[in-house]
């Protein structure tokens, strides 16, 4: 696959769904008690744009009135009904972050949970704007997998970013602040995180690996060196057969 050539951004993940819902990180409680007291989650109607296999949609699930899943990988969405079928104030939208085709002023707060980076901001502020009921928010999510504080981390971002960059011509954008800043009105947006920790095995951080929307898959070139690299970095710095991601999940939140 050339993904320096992909326009679609949807294509990325066809066929990775398997071991997004598996091995990607969730998302910590402390989040969603977080938005309960100070947003008043409780009686929100929330969407979720580019919402995936449903990591996030389905904890908030507990937390929420009501979640609109909006996302436009059918295999992706299919995933995520599957996981999340026990959660009955979901409904799942096969459609466009920019283009959703729900009802105008249905949101309390839109979530942008792993995905910003991939919508037209023009776009898709645009239907932000539309979908919020008077004083919605906006909320931006991520799971840096980037710690300061953790070798095995800091080396395993720095490869996976030369590999993204490699194959894509891109550099990771979620760090983007003139994209947030103007995105959000007058620029403004309160910032939170929120720390929790993962261990992984070899096989699972290789699953990890293989869901990234860049990861050459199995059949493609250069996915025996890029499994190779991923072998070697978690044989430096395993201990006991795992090693530890201590997750920093960011939140940007503010009107529109």
């Amino acid at each position: 696959m050339d993904y320096k050539k992909i326009i679609d951004s949807t294509k990325f993940y066809f066929g990775k769904q398997e071991d997004y819902s598996k091995f990607r990180p969730s998302y910590p409680e402390e989040l969603f008690e977080f938005l309960v007291k100070d947003y008043n989650l409780k009686s929100k109607d929330i969407v979720e744009l580019g919402a995936g296999t449903g990591k996030f949609s389905k904890i908030a699930s507990a937390y929420c009135n009501k979640i609109y899943y909006v996302e436009p990988n059918i295999d992706m969405i299919n995933k995520g009904k599957e996981y999340c079928n026990d959660c009955y104030n979901i409904t799942f939208i096969n459609n466009s972050a920019e283009n959703t085709k729900l009802p105008s002023n249905i949101a309390d707060i839109i979530f942008a949970v792993q995905s910003f980076h991939w919508f037209d901001k023009t776009t898709v502020k645009e239907e932000v704007k539309r979908l919020l009921k008077p004083n919605g928010y906006f909320a931006i999510v991520w799971n840096n997998w980037e710690d300061e504080n953790n070798e095995f981390s800091k080396s395993y971002f720095k490869y996976i970013s030369e590999w993204n960059t490699k194959l894509t011509g891109r550099k990771y954008q979620h760090k983007n602040v003139d994209d947030r800043k103007n995105f959000f009105k007058e620029g403004l947006y309160d910032t939170y995180t929120f720390i929790h920790s993962k261990q992984y095995n070899l096989e699972m951080l290789i699953g990890l690996s293989k869901s990234l929307s860049y990861a050459p898959k199995e059949e493609e070139i250069y996915y025996d060196e890029f499994i190779k690299g991923i072998i070697e970095i978690f044989n430096k710095y395993q201990i006991d057969d795992y090693v530890r991601f201590d997750f920093h999940t960011e939140m940007y939140i503010g009107k529109v």
